[in-house]
């Protein structure tokens, strides 16, 4: 949740409440990475989600997902399509360009508990200099995960066909234009099949994976605030 900091404090000046947590397996929350599954992770949402609503019953909750998170954001409404009001959907890994070796696959099968190397590096997340330092510092990133995330990701996967032919909330893509994570050709044709009769493209050329941190992110924040404010109230 370290990573949406700069997002959040956008948001909060709009006057957007934020709300966030570390998945299990995640930040400040690996104590938890062996529990990690769909539909685990489906149901921890689902709490913090109904603990938001009862502190502002009356509001419009938009769920923003980016990379594996905006994955996960499908996979929710895969399980709850009754506790969302939108989707946002940064650089999600709907299609990801992601190459596991035949050894990491084995794994799952053979020790489920071994943990294999994430394949991304700094720059692949961004260009600016100052996140990319951020990243290199950062003692919560996550560089490795166990075998069975690779299992309960391929699930997330079977569901996103059922998900995506029901989503009819409204939704909001965005994507880079330089983006080594996730294959953004193939993210656009999964969005032009969603049936909502209200959904948003974005495509920022110049951009990297991780949009809110590149050097000028400050049209990409607007975007996201503007699209809200547009639908809180409607």
């Amino acid at each position: 949740m370290g990573w949406f900091s700069n997002l959040a404090q956008f948001l909060n000046s709009r006057n957007i409440d934020v709300y966030a947590f570390d998945r299990r397996g995640s930040g400040l929350n690996k104590q938890s990475s062996r529990n990690f599954s769909s539909r685990y992770l489906s149901s921890d949402l689902k709490i913090f989600l109904d603990l938001v609503k009862k502190d502002h019953p009356e509001s419009k909750i938009f769920l923003i997902g980016l990379c594996l998170g905006g994955k996960m954001a499908v996979d929710f409404f895969y399980y709850y399509k009754d506790r969302l009001d939108g989707l946002i959907l940064v650089s999600p890994s709907i299609k990801t360009r992601l190459k596991f070796s035949l050894s990491d696959k084995l794994s799952i099968l053979f020790r489920p508990n071994s943990m294999i190397k994430v394949p991304i590096r700094d720059a692949m997340f961004t260009s600016n200099e100052k996140y990319l330092k951020f990243i290199k510092k950062d003692s919560l990133r996550l560089k490795a995960i166990p075998s069975q995330h690779l299992l309960e990701i391929a699930k997330m996967d079977r569901h996103l066909k059922t998900a995506s032919e029901n989503i009819r909330l409204p939704v909001m893509l965005m994507l880079a234009g330089i983006d080594r994570i996730i294959n953004t050709r193939l993210c656009e044709r999964w969005y032009r099949r969603l049936p909502s009769t209200d959904k948003t493209l974005k495509v920022y050329k110049n951009y990297h994976h991780i949009l809110t941190f590149e050097t000028d992110a400050s049209g990409v924040m607007k975007d996201i605030a503007s699209w809200i404010e547009k639908r809180a109230y409607a």
